[in-house]
C-alpha cells in the first residue's frame, strides 16, 4: 500500500487513504485504534481517514445480508458484508465530498462493499469514477486454510463456496490488479473477461539506502543468513535446513545466523532442533540493516508458503548473493528470473552447493540478484505496471 500511495503522488495525484476494518469488533472506542493509525499514517498518503464498524449499522444489517444472499452466504461474504459496515466520520465525509475524485484504488475483495457504499453515499458522480481492486493472494484459499467459521452457519464453508463467493464479489470491478504471478494466472482462468494487471511487489528505497549505508554488524561478518517472523512456513524450512542441508556443509566453518521471532517457534514446537542448533539463533533485533549489511549470503529453504515471497524481493533488491527453493520463488515469472541468472534448488545437496558457489563467487551471485530485482520488482518496473492499470481502468 505504500508502493501504491508512493506511485500515486508521483504522477501527481492526491492521495486519500481510507483505513477499512473487517473485523466487528473495531467499534470507535477499540483499545488498538491508537496503533493502527501509527502504522497507517506511516504509509504517506496525503490525507488518512479510519472508518470504525458502525455498531447499529452492522447488528441491523446482519441478517438481511444473509437473506440478501439467499441463506447461502459464506465467511468471505460475512467479512466484506462487516467492512461494508464501516462509517466515515462527518468530517471525512465532507472532505471527501469536496473532491474530485479521479480514481478509487480497492484494497481486497474484503473492501470492496465499503467502497461501493462510499462511490454512493459520498463521492460525487460516484458512478462515474472509475475503480480497480488489487486482490492481495486468493482470500478463498487464505480462509479455508485458517479454518475460518462462517458466523451465519457456525461451519466450515467448502474452498468451492468460498471461491465462488469471491469470484462473484470480483465480477463486479473490471480491472483486477495481482501482487503474484500466481494470483494473476488464477484469477485470468476465472474471469477471462475481465481485466488482469500483474505489479510485483517492490522494496522501499529508504530501506535498501539504509541498508547500503549502515555499519557492520557487531561480530564478524554473516555468511549465511535467514530472517524470518515466527510462522509455520518460516519453521519448517528452518527444520529442513538443519536436519537436510546444514551437515552437508557444516564442516565448513561458516557463520550462521537465524534472524527474527521464528527462534520462538522452533523453541516451542522442535524443542529438539533447538537444543542442538540454538547458537545460531539472533531472536528479533531492532535494527535489520546492519544484518543485511553484513551478510555475504541471504538463504530461504522454503519448502511450503503462500503468496509472494517478500523476504526474497528484499534479498534481491539489496543485490545481496541468494540461494532459494522453488518455494522461496512463488508467486514469481520464473523465466525473468532464471534469465537474470538464479536457480530454484529442492535437493538438499544442490541447495548446499549453491550456499558453497554462491560464497565462493559474491559478485556473480550478487549481479544476478540485482539484476533480477531491477527487471521485475524496483520501483520503475512497479510503476510501470500500475501506469497500465490505470490506464484500463480510466479508459473502461
Amino acid at each position: 500500500m505504500q508502493n501504491q500511495i508512493a506511485y500515486y503522488r508521483s504522477r501527481g495525484y492526491l492521495t486519500v487513504f481510507i483505513c477499512v476494518p473487517i473485523h466487528s469488533s473495531f467499534v470507535e472506542n477499540h483499545s488498538d485504534w491508537n496503533e493502527i493509525k501509527l502504522g497507517i499514517n506511516e504509509l504517506g498518503a496525503d490525507r488518512t481517514f479510519f472508518a470504525p464498524i458502525d455498531h447499529k449499522r452492522f447488528v441491523a444489517g446482519k441478517y438481511t445480508a444473509w437473506v440478501g444472499h439467499k441463506f447461502r452466504g459464506t465467511a468471505l461474504d460475512w467479512i466484506v458484508f462487516t467492512a461494508r459496515s464501516a462509517q466515515l466520520p462527518e468530517d471525512a465525509i465532507r472532505y471527501v465530498r469536496d473532491l474530485s475524485v479521479a480514481l478509487l484504488h480497492v484494497n481486497h475483495v474484503f473492501t470492496l462493499g465499503f467502497a461501493q457504499r462510499l462511490l454512493r453515499e459520498s463521492v460525487a458522480s460516484g458512478k462515474n469514477v472509475p475503480m480497480l481492486l488489487e486482490t492481495h493472494d486468493v482470500q478463498s484459499q487464505l480462509l479455508r486454510d485458517r479454518a475460518e467459521i462462517n458466523p451465519w452457519t457456525h461451519r466450515h464453508d467448502t474452498l468451492d463456496r468460498l471461491l465462488r463467493s469471491e469470484i462473484a464479489h470480483l465480477k463486479k470491478v473490471r480491472v483486477l490488479v495481482h501482487c503474484s504471478s500466481d494470483d494473476f494466472h488464477f484469477f485470468k482462468k476465472r474471469l477471462p473477461y475481465h481485466k488482469h494487471v500483474l505489479v510485483l511487489p517492490t522494496i522501499d528505497e529508504h530501506f535498501i539506502s539504509a541498508v547500503h549505508a549502515a555499519a557492520p554488524d557487531a561480530g564478524d561478518p554473516t555468511d549465511l543468513l535467514f530472517v524470518g517472523q515466527a510462522t509455520d512456513f518460516n519453521r519448517a524450512a528452518i527444520q529442513w535446513f538443519f536436519e537436510q542441508v546444514w551437515p552437508r556443509i557444516a564442516d565448513r566453518g561458516y557463520e550462521l545466523k537465524i534472524v527474527g521471532p521464528v527462534d520462538k517457534s522452533i523453541r516451542k514446537e522442535l524443542p529438539d532442533l533447538y537444543q542442538a542448533f540454538g547458537s545460531y539463533f539472533v531472536g528479533p533485533v531492532t535494527e535489520l540493516a546492519p544484518v543485511y549489511h553484513s551478510a555475504r549470503c541471504v538463504f530461504a529453504p522454503m519448502v511450503s508458503g503462500t503468496g509472494i515471497s517478500i523476504k526474497t524481493i528484499e534479498a534481491l533488491a539489496l543485490g545481496k548473493p541468494f540461494v532459494g527453493t522453488s518455494k522461496a520463488y512463488r508467486g514469481m515469472p520464473m523465466d525473468y528470473i532464471e534469465r537474470a541468472g538464479l536457480r530454484a534448488f529442492d535437493q538438499p545437496q544442490d541447495f548446499a552447493d549453491a550456499l558453497v558457489n554462491a560464497l565462493r563467487d559474491q559478485q556473480h551471485a550478487a549481479a544476478a540478484s540485482r539484476d533480477a530485482y531491477d527487471k521485475l520488482f524496483s520501483t520503475h518496473a512497479s510503476f510501470s505496471s500500475r501506469d497500465h492499470a490505470v490506464k484500463i481502468a480510466v479508459a473502461s
